[in-house]
């Protein structure tokens, strides 16, 4: 199956994080109206702040719709090609979100192998890109899911 090929999800699919539009486009949207309508009003325009907020609207654009789901059978991402596997449950050693400060945040996945292996259990690869999960939701579905399939989180021993 082609990596850019759409998947269907096998059994119950649990979202794990997506991206929402709130923190994401609104506002690095709202940072640049009041920028440009400065720079307008009185005349004042900071080149490389202007930049900043339209490459941070462009990327917001851009992961809009990513979303990082699991099923029984594994991980799937979201992305702008659609839906795709990304990892089986037993090709996982650790599994684990790091966040990337105010560009959201990544799942991190260590496969199982060799150290030599490119990825392997040494170095992690990220499978999936949202901007910030929401607040509000009460539980993170990962800790549950590494007990189920016993796999061990991003930094244990």
């Amino acid at each position: 199956m082609g990596e850019s090929e759409s998947v269907k999800p096998v059994g119950e699919l649990q979202v794990l994080g997506q991206s929402r539009v709130w923190p994401g486009i609104a506002i690095p949207g709202v940072i640049l109206l009041v920028m440009i309508a400065v720079g307008v009003l009185f005349d004042l325009f900071s080149w490389p702040a202007l930049v900043f907020g339209a490459g941070s609207t462009i990327v917001a654009f851009q992961r809009l719709r990513n979303a990082v789901f699991a099923d029984d059978l594994g991980l799937l991402v979201r992305d702008r090609k659609g839906l795709r596997r990304s990892y089986a449950w037993d090709e996982i050693e650790r599994m684990g979100w790091v966040d990337q400060g105010m560009w959201g945040a990544n799942l991190a996945v260590n496969p199982r192998g060799g150290p030599y292996d490119v990825p392997g259990p040494n170095a992690s690869i990220n499978v999936g890109r949202i901007w910030r999960p929401g607040r509000r939701r009460s539980v993170d579905p990962v800790p549950e899911l590494l007990k189920t399939h016993g796999i061990k989180a991003l930094f244990d021993q």
